[in-house]
This record gives C-alpha cells, structure tokens and sequence, in this order.
C-alpha cells in the first residue's frame, strides 16, 4: 500500500504542475515591455535631477554681471513664457508635471481649446486635462528625452512642421495621435507649444475606452495623492484587495481538492496535501489575479509591477523548492528500501545545492524582469564571485570530500573504524567534517578534505574477529611438553563452536634464548565484540589449564631485557 501511495503522489504532482504550466505558458511567453521597474525608478531620478539642476542655476541668473547679460540674450533668443512652453519637450514635461501632482488648473494651461467640438467644451477645460491624464497613464509612455528640446520642433516628421508627434494610441474607431502644436499665446503674442486641438477633441472617445471602473473612479478620487514606482495609493489598495479576493477563492478551491483526495481508495500522503493547500494555493491565486483581474484600473506602472512578477516568482520558487523537499523524500524512502542508506546521507547536500540554484536563478529572472540585466549584473559580480570562490576553497573541498566519502562509502555512519592513531564510531559525515565518537565517548571533528585522504580501516566491515593469543614460553621448556600442548591447544581451538574451521593454526614459529614462540591463528565467527570477549576469555582460561596439565611455563620477560 506504501508503495502505491508513493506512485500515486508522485503522478498527482507531476500532473499538477503540468498543468500549471500550461496555464502559466502565455505569461512566460511574454516579451519583456518597454516599460519597467527600471524605467519608472530612472523617470522618477530624472526628474529629481532635473528639478535640482533648476534650482543650482536659479542663482547663477542673479549673481555675476556677465551671467546677467547671458541670461538677457538668451531670453532675447527664445520667447519668455510663464509656464514653460517654449519648446516640445518643455511643454510636455509640464502638462505630465502638473497632472502627476494633481494640479489640473495648471495643466490645463499645456492643451489648446480653440476651435473644439461643442459636446467636448462642454466637459471643461480641467476634466479634460485630468481624462488625458488618466488615459496616458493607462495608454502611453512617454520618453520626454525624445521629444524636441527646440524651439521649432523636429521639423522632420510625418506630420506638419508645426506640430510635434508624441506617440499614438489605437481605439476601436482608429488610432490617435497624441500631438503638439505650435500656435500663438493671445497674452504675450509669442509662439507656444501646447497639446494640439485635434489630441483634444479626442479625449471623450479616449476617456471611453480608457477610463477607470466606477470603483477605481471612486478610489481616484476619495484617496490621498501619494504614489509609489508612480503606482497612486488608490491602485495599491485596490490590487492588494483584489489579490486577498483571489487567495481566498484559491484557499477554498485547494481545500475541496484536498478533501476529495483525502476521500479515495488511494490515499494522499500528508507533504502532498501540504503542497497543495500551501504553494499551490498561492500560485493559482497569483495566476488567477494575473488573468481575471479587472483591466480598466490597470495602468503603465502597473503593468511595469506586474511584469516583475514579484509575488509570482516566490510562488514558483516555493513550489520548486517543497517539489525537491518531496523528491528528497521520496528518494530517500526508497534507497533505504533498497538497504542503500548512505545514499540518503547524499540527498542532504545535493537538494540544498538544487535549491540554492533554484533561489539564484528565480533571482536574475526577478533583475531581469524589473529591467536590470542579468548579464551586467553577472560581470559585476565577476571579481567579487572570484574573491568569494578563492576564500571559500578550503570549504569547496570538503563539500567534495563529503560527496566522496558518500559515493565511495569507505565508512558509513555507524561505522566503527580507525584512522590515524585514533578509533571511533562515525556518528554525521556533513558538509564541512565528519564527527567521530571515540572509545572514551568524547568527540572528534575531522575536516572532510583531510578524512578522506586518511588511512581509514573500517572495523565495523569484518565478518568475524581474529584469535591470535600471543604465547611466548620458557627456553627451558622441554620438547615433548611443548609438541603435546600444541596438539591440546589445536584441539582445544577445532573443538569449539565458535571458532572457524579455516584458517585454524597452532605452530612454533621461532626460538630465542629466553623465549620459545608458538604461533596462535584462528577466528572467532561473530561481529559482536562484547560476545567475542566472552569467547576469548573462555579460550584464554582453557590455555591457560593446559599450560598447567603439560608443565610449561610462560618465558620470563626479565631475561628479554637481560639478552636486548
């Protein structure tokens, strides 16, 4: 039933996130907009630089005499005007100045109402700047880089001299050209730029298929004027709203599925219920706040957030990295079904590797989504990631000496074994070292790098303990007593039950003048040491009378030190 369980919860998930992908496919599929993250953060700087070199040179005009008579002739130059309206760019930079601040008495000073339909008069001169303003937020972005910085324009254009192109929006009836016009101010008799009378009398069609909903209209209007990322606070609640909707239809959805699977024949395991109910839920929230959610508040900026997919790259990210968690698990269940269980030991350090590059990718497509390059950010990171990789060498090695000592499996946790001058049980082989229980029950941690190049003999791996009693008798033993405790000793060792039939040898290896060397051999079969001392503690005693019964004597170890 375990087993089936498994199959089952490994066909659910791949299914699972099959078809997440597809749902997800046209949103991977997407080019990356004009219009980023990085684009909205490089306006808002501009126009602080903009505004501060203002401000430098404001005293400049006042200060020296010559910078006086500079100023002068430059004024003689171009046309003064109150607001700015000398050239293409200027004049644009004050209408979308004035409408970001929400003051349309003076934006409307940037559009010319000569000559307008009489069912476009009728709206006012202040709602039709603050329309425009609502449509180009939700329809154009408008470098004013772009845009002539001369008094006559750009002059080479596919429309007439006198007006400048800003950009073009399409409509069910056509496409509109959002136009500057060069016409005369009536108050100082010079020649102006202002958004041009045909732009204008277009504004109702625009504001039709552009505008906000009732209920963005209402927040528009009822909410403070503050703005983030050129995101207005009323857009921020209204989305983040709209998502809490979306994660609470996810949660119910996610919970009848759960349910329905908690009742089959074949049961779900609990991580698979737990993937589901968690990052499953929020990826279809997300996905389903990305594709259901109201259009018609949706503007520049907020399309510039939602191609970041912030929320949505952390859905992913969860959802790949509880997958490693389960396959980690999985896998791990069956190596030690398979008696493999220093493969599981393995499985630690290769998903904390997959995860990291998980975390590390989702990362550069999160910079690159926001309008940053990855590749830059790759070459910026170059000598800091050198610097890094040289420092972290020492580690580097011994997370490989940790994969060898895994995959090679010379000692496994558990096993006792010697290495160097010391002995002691393997209790963790991790990242950086292996911890060592000695006999004396203190611990001794090896770095991986100098373990695995260690002489290592692993006690724990013998199949049976080697009896080799080392017997040394007198030099005055006489013969006969000597061959005939030999032949006991050898029957003693055949005759007992725990003693292995081969090798099984009792020989006189040497002679000294104060020593006479029998040669023991034989094993013990059994890996239990506590039971092999019983063993050789009985061989011992059982000598030891034999010694007795053939009248020879253990050689004295004074007269070795008399004869080195």
């Amino acid at each position: 039933m375990s087993r089936c369980n498994t199959k089952f919860s490994l066909q659910f998930s791949k299914l699972l996130v099959c078809f997440l992908l597809l749902f997800n496919a046209p949103l991977w599929a997407t080019t990356t907009p004009e219009v980023t993250v990085k684009s909205l953060i490089d306006k808002d700087n501009k126009e602080e630089q903009s505004e501060q070199k203002a401000a430098k040179q404001e005293p400049e005009v006042s200060s020296p005499a010559a910078s006086e008579e500079k100023e002068t002739a430059l004024e003689d130059d171009l046309p003064f005007d109150t607001y700015g309206r000398m050239t293409p760019r200027s004049s644009m930079q004050g209408y979308l100045k004035a409408a970001r601040a929400r003051d349309f008495e003076r934006a409307a000073q940037y559009l010319d109402f000569r000559n307008l339909p009489k069912d476009v008069s009728i709206i006012g001169q202040l709602q039709l700047a603050e329309n425009l303003s609502v449509v180009l937020d939700r329809t154009l972005w408008i470098d004013i880089d772009n845009l002539s910085n001369k008094p006559e324009g750009k002059q080479k254009e596919s429309v007439p001299s006198y007006r400048d192109l800003v950009g073009e929006i399409s409509t069910s009836q056509g496409t509109v050209q959002i136009l500057l016009q060069l016409i005369p101010d009536p108050e100082s008799g010079n020649r102006i730029w202002k958004i041009s009378n045909a732009t204008v009398s277009q504004i109702p069609l625009l504001t039709k298929e552009y505008g906000y909903s009732h209920v963005g209209e209402w927040l528009y209007k009822n909410l403070p004027d503050v703005e983030f990322l050129g995101v207005l606070l009323w857009q921020w609640v209204y989305f983040v709203f709209s998502f809490l909707l979306f994660l609470a239809i996810a949660i119910i959805l996610t919970r009848i599925i759960t349910f329905i699977l908690a009742h089959l024949k074949v049961p779900v395991e609990k991580d698979v219920i737990a993937f589901i109910n968690g990052p499953v839920c929020l990826l279809l929230a997300v996905l389903m706040s990305r594709s259901l959610s109201d259009q018609s508040n949706v503007t520049i900026a907020v399309l510039a957030l939602f191609h970041g997919a912030t929320v949505l790259l952390i859905a992913w990210g969860w959802i790949c990295l509880r997958t490693v968690d389960i396959v980690k698990h999985r896998l791990g269940q069956r190596f030690i079904k398979q008696d493999r269980p220093q493969v599981v030991f393995l499985l630690r350090p290769i998903s904390n590797v997959v995860k990291t590059s998980i975390v590390i990718i989702l990362l550069f497509m999160w910079f690159e989504n926001l309008g940053f390059n990855a590749t830059t950010l790759l070459a910026g990171l170059g000598i800091g990631g050198l610097a890094i990789a040289l420092a972290a060498q020492k580690t580097v090695e011994n997370i490989i000496a940790a994969i060898t000592l895994y995959i090679s499996a010379p000692v496994k946790i558990g096993s006792l074994c010697k290495f160097g001058s010391q002995l002691g049980t393997i209790e963790e082989i991790g990242l950086r070292a292996t911890r060592i229980r000695t006999l004396d029950r203190s611990v001794i941690y090896v770095a991986n790098a100098k373990f695995v190049d260690m002489q290592l003999e692993n006690v724990s791996e013998r199949e049976r303990i080697s009896y080799r009693p080392k017997l040394m008798l007198s030099a005055n033993t006489k013969q006969q007593n000597l061959i005939s405790f030999m032949q006991a000793v050898r029957e003693l060792l055949e005759q007992h039950k725990h003693i292995a039939f081969e090798p099984c040898r009792v020989r006189f290896k040497a002679f000294s003048p104060w020593a006479l060397q029998v040669d023991v051999l034989s094993y013990v079969e059994t890996v239990d040491f506590a039971f092999y001392m019983e063993v050789i503690e009985e061989l011992n005693l059982a000598i030891l009378g034999l010694l007795n019964e053939h009248e020879c004597e253990l050689a004295n170890p004074e007269f070795a030190r008399v004869t080195d």
